[in-house]
Order: structure tokens, then C-alpha cells, then sequence
């Protein structure tokens, strides 16, 4: 798969169906393939928060659920979009981590985490989340553009 050498896992408004797949499926910002659903291996926290509704996946390993979400391969240029869409690396990080896919095999592949948590999100926030799908608690996600600090989320 040297066309796709980078896997990623998705979870939030990336998915298929979700509002922004479109990003995903641009094939002016690169290439990607489907692999499929996919289960992360350790619990991690994923809330629904700010003004703009975004599922945001929390950097504190063995709380929370065993996050659902989508497996991608994509080439690089499809990687520097994403980078760009998710605000890496000052709003996110990016980290290999282990999912379980559908059909039960193990595999690496990156995933976008908040850098920092804010507790000014804390007042926004949705329940601990296994996993995201737009509206979920009645929050719908706002689009938004500019959106480069946690400042900009309030």
C-alpha cells in the first residue's frame, strides 16, 4: 500500500455520514481508502463540547470507553489536509495508537487527541461518549472556520 502509506483512524465528524467527510473524500486534498470499522484497543475519553459542538478525544488513557470509529489508509498529501483540518499540531496531537478492526485483526494507525484539555470546556461538555455521531445529546455540530487556539472555542 505504498499509495497509502500512512493509517488513520477517524472517530468524530471525519466519518462517513458525519459533516465533514467531505474532507475525507476531496480527491483534490489526496487519496484515501476505506478499510473499515475499527474499535480502539484502550479506553480513552471522547466528549462533545464548545460553541461549535466538536467531539474531542481526551488524552487520558484508561478512562472513558473503547472509542468506535473509522479505519483509513491515505497518502501524504491527504495527511497534511487533515493535519490542517484538525489544527496539528498546536490544537491536536497526533499518536499511533492499536484498534481492534471488524473482522478482529490488530493494527496501528494515527489518531488526532486534544493537546490540552481546557476546563472552560467543562460547561459545554456531553457525557463520556463510546462513540460520535452528529446530534448526539442534541448538539449538532457548528462549522467554523479560524478556529486555531482553545481560545477560539468559547
Amino acid at each position: 500500500m505504498d499509495n497509502y502509506p500512512h493509517t488513520l483512524f477517524v472517530y468524530g465528524t471525519l466519518k462517513s455520514g458525519e459533516p465533514n467527510e467531505h474532507v475525507m473524500k476531496n480527491s483534490n486534498t489526496g487519496k484515501h481508502l476505506f478499510l473499515g470499522d475499527a474499535q480502539m484497543i484502550d479506553k480513552y475519553p471522547l466528549i462533545v463540547a464548545s460553541k461549535y459542538n466538536i467531539p474531542f478525544l481526551l488524552n487520558q488513557q484508561g478512562e472513558g470507553y473503547q472509542i468506535h470509529g473509522e479505519l483509513y489508509q491515505v497518502d501524504d498529501e491527504k495527511l497534511i489536509a487533515l493535519d490542517a483540518l484538525e489544527g496539528y499540531p498546536e490544537f491536536y496531537t497526533r499518536e499511533i495508537h492499536q484498534f481492534r478492526t471488524d473482522k478482529g485483526e490488530i493494527v496501528s494507525a494515527w489518531i488526532y487527541m486534544l493537546r490540552e484539555y481546557d476546563p472552560r470546556l467543562d460547561s459545554t461538555r456531553t457525557k463520556l461518549l463510546a462513540r460520535y455521531t452528529n446530534g448526539v445529546e442534541g448538539r449538532y455540530y457548528n462549522i467554523h472556520e479560524n478556529c486555531e487556539s482553545v481560545n477560539d472555542l468559547f
